[in-house]
């Protein structure tokens, strides 16, 4: 008996399906271990970016600190220039007073 379908003429056989083509197991153990390999790959690939990106936050950290620190010693080297602060260096650190200042020691 033949049918017709919109594209093509097929022959039935007596109940029968066509054989499908099988797949030789050979490629099936080779298809699994290249799929295993990219799951493994990809795990591995994780873990060591969750690493650097932890290294990164840690350089980053530290370059705004000496980013701050840089900030603060320019403002340092600013104020270093004035007559105010060279006056307050040399009061604090060096014990001078001004021409007629009166200097009070404290005995306790």
């Amino acid at each position: 008996m033949l049918e017709t379908t919109g594209f093509a003429l097929t022959k039935a056989k007596k109940g029968k399906l066509p054989m499908k083509k099988r797949v030789h197991p050979l490629i099936w153990v080779f298809m699994s271990g290249l799929i295993f390999y990219f799951i493994i790959t990809l795990a591995r690939q994780q873990s060591d970016i969750s690493l650097i990106q932890a290294e990164m936050q840690v350089i980053e950290h530290k370059i705004n600190q000496e980013t701050e620190k840089k900030n603060e010693l320019l403002e340092q080297k600013i104020k270093a220039n004035t007559d105010a602060f060279i006056e307050s260096i040399a009061r604090e650190k060096l014990g001078m007073v001004k021409e007629g200042e009166r200097l009070f020691v404290d005995s306790n």
